[in-house]
């Protein structure tokens, strides 16, 4: 997909995930309401979030202080939509879990 680089790929996936989900009736409409969601969210890369790993840094102390297993970055929330970054360490998940009501769209980065 062509980067059009004058709009942030990230404004372009908030602004057509508010269409998306706006006019979101049921569960039948959504393969059709996300045909343009989806190859947004799959041109998404870290980098397009200013996203980069961290340095290992050696433990100090007796425990070691490290970073959280999981952290939450907003991005955006709307009365249609929230959207947010999980990052996670290697190794590190979050487990299967359910959220009535809800529609999401995960990418993998």
């Amino acid at each position: 997909m062509p980067r059009d680089h004058k709009t942030p790929l990230i404004k372009k996936i908030a602004k057509q995930a508010c269409i998306t989900y706006r006019v979101l009736k049921s569960s039948a409409d959504l393969a059709d309401s996300q045909s343009e969601l989806i190859p947004l969210l799959t041109a998404l890369r870290a980098a397009d979030l200013k996203i980069a790993p961290r340095k290992s840094k050696p433990c100090s102390g007796p425990t070691g202080l490290q970073s959280p297993p999981v952290t939450y970055m907003h991005i955006c929330e709307t009365v249609v939509f929230s959207m947010g970054v999980f990052l996670l360490r290697p190794g590190a998940s979050i487990p299967l879990h359910d959220h009535p009501d809800m529609n999401g769209n995960l990418r993998s980065c």
